[in-house]
C-alpha cells in the first residue's frame, strides 16, 4: 500500500488521489463524458464495458485518479463502498426495466484486476453478471477469485486487517453460521 508520505502516523494517513490526470481515458471519461455514465454518485460512475464478459459487465470508475487497487489504503474504504453499492444499483435497475428477477448473489461477481493485469492505471472496479455466462478463459483466469482477481469484499478485510481496523460484524453472532455458536437467545426454534 502507499501513503501520502512517511511522516504520518497510521490515523492520519491519507490516500494518494488527485481529481484528474491528464491523459488518463478513465479519467476524461469519471469526469467530463457524462453521456457515458450510466449512474454516478458523489465518488464514482458506472459505464459499461467496452468488451463485456457477461450480458451485464459494467466498470465502477472512481472519480479521483488512483493508478491501481495496490495504492487503496483503509481511507479509501468508503470509496470501495460507494463504487461496489453504485454498481449494484444500476445492476438492479437494468435488470428491473429488462423484467428480469433481482441479482442473485451467487451469479454475480464484483472486484478489481490485480496487477499485473490492470490494463488501464485507474481504479475501477468490475460488475459481472450472471458469471455463468463468462466464457472459459475469464471465468478460469481473467475473472477467477484469486491471484489476478480479488472481490471487492477480500480487498476491503485486506484494508482493514492491514489499518488494525475491526470487522464491524467481529461480535454479530448472525456472523457464525455454527449454530452451537451462537447464544442461545439467538436460536429460535
Amino acid at each position: 500500500m502507499k501513503w501520502c508520505c512517511s511522516c504520518c502516523s497510521s490515523s492520519e494517513r491519507e490516500p494518494l488521489m488527485t481529481t484528474a490526470v491528464s491523459g488518463c481515458k478513465f479519467c476524461d471519461i469519471a469526469n467530463y463524458k457524462r453521456d457515458l455514465h450510466l449512474r454516478e454518485s458523489e465518488k464514482c460512475v458506472v459505464i459499461r464495458d467496452i468488451k463485456p464478459k457477461t450480458p451485464h459487465h459494467f466498470l465502477a470508475v472512481s472519480k479521483a485518479h488512483i493508478s491501481r487497487p495496490t495504492d487503496l489504503t483503509a481511507a479509501d474504504i468508503p470509496l470501495l463502498i460507494d463504487m461496489e453499492k453504485t454498481g449494484r444499483e444500476y445492476l438492479r435497475a437494468e435488470l428491473k426495466a429488462k423484467g428480469e428477477a433481482d441479482t442473485v448473489e451467487d451469479m454475480l461477481r464484483v472486484g478489481f484486476h490485480w496487477p499485473p493485469l490492470v490494463t488501464v492505471n485507474h481504479l475501477h472496479m468490475h460488475i459481472l453478471y450472471p458469471v455463468s455466462e463468462l466464457g472459459f478463459f475469464s471465468r478460469n483466469l481473467t475473472f477467477r477469485p484469486g491471484k489476478v482477481f480479488r472481490r471487492t469484499s477480500d480487498v476491503i478485510e485486506e484494508l482493514r486487517k492491514d489499518a488494525n481496523i475491526p470487522d464491524p460484524l467481529q461480535n454479530n453472532p448472525a456472523k457464525d453460521d455454527d449454530p452451537e455458536a451462537l447464544p442461545a437467545h439467538a436460536v429460535v426454534n
